[in-house]
């Protein structure tokens, strides 16, 4: 499986159109493909393509292990509020994103914590350096501007960076036709040897075992 990074005007559209037993959306330098979506079924945009959040625009700076979007917003919209449960305070968009970024590194810290107690060494009680960098890796904290969302609330444009996959098309090449060819008219033949043998010998219709397995392995069960 090959993936790629396109711009959707780059993509060719395709309805009801199965390559190798997929259902392929359109075709990408004449290669079948299919979008990779997020979670709620939405294209999913490369990162470094700018999407519009309630709370602004920004742009995609990663993906959550939920396969949603990680943003960082860059162009707060002035007009957002936010009003907590009890009425006593009023955030605007940066400082209610600032405020979901401190929530969400609580729950980065906690992974840390879990993954540290688990991995570190008895000895140092530390962390060797390989599972140190898998940490950081895997733990990734946000930044004051960093947002989890679900997708943009405007459509994509044509020139925005998505992910696509790439369908093998495996078709036969002429060689690879000729052969199997020549493969299943040597079967037909041993086949019909073996049922000429065993009605000769007064036998039944049954097919011999190792017949079978050869039929097995060319034509499927």
């Amino acid at each position: 499986m090959t993936i790629k990074h396109v711009t959707l005007n780059s993509i060719t559209p395709a309805k009801a159109t199965i390559v190798n037993g997929v259902e392929i959306d359109g075709y990408v330098d004449g290669q079948p493909m299919q979008f990779v979506r997020i979670a709620d079924g939405r294209v999913k945009p490369s990162v470094g393509t700018t999407i519009h959040t309630s709370y602004g625009t920004g742009h995609v700076v990663g993906y959550t292990d939920t396969n949603r979007l990680r943003v960082a917003i860059t162009d707060f919209n002035s007009d957002f509020e936010f009003v907590n449960a009890d009425e006593t305070d009023i955030y605007d968009a940066e400082e209610y994103v600032a405020s979901i970024a401190r929530c969400l590194n609580g729950g980065i810290d906690s992974h840390i914590e879990t993954f540290t107690r688990l991995f570190k060494s008895e000895l140092t009680g530390r962390l060797s350096e390989r599972n140190e960098r898998r940490m950081r890796q895997m733990f990734q904290h946000f930044d004051d501007n960093e947002v989890v969302v679900g997708g943009s609330i405007k459509p994509l444009q044509p020139t925005d960076m998505v992910i696509a996959r790439i369908i093998a098309d495996e078709r036969e090449t002429p060689a690879e036709r000729k052969a199997r060819i020549k493969r299943e008219r040597a079967l037909a033949t041993k086949l019909a040897n073996a049922m000429l043998s065993a009605q000769s010998d007064d036998s039944d219709d049954a097919v011999p075992a190792d017949i079978l397995a050869e039929m097995n392995e060319v034509y499927g069960d």
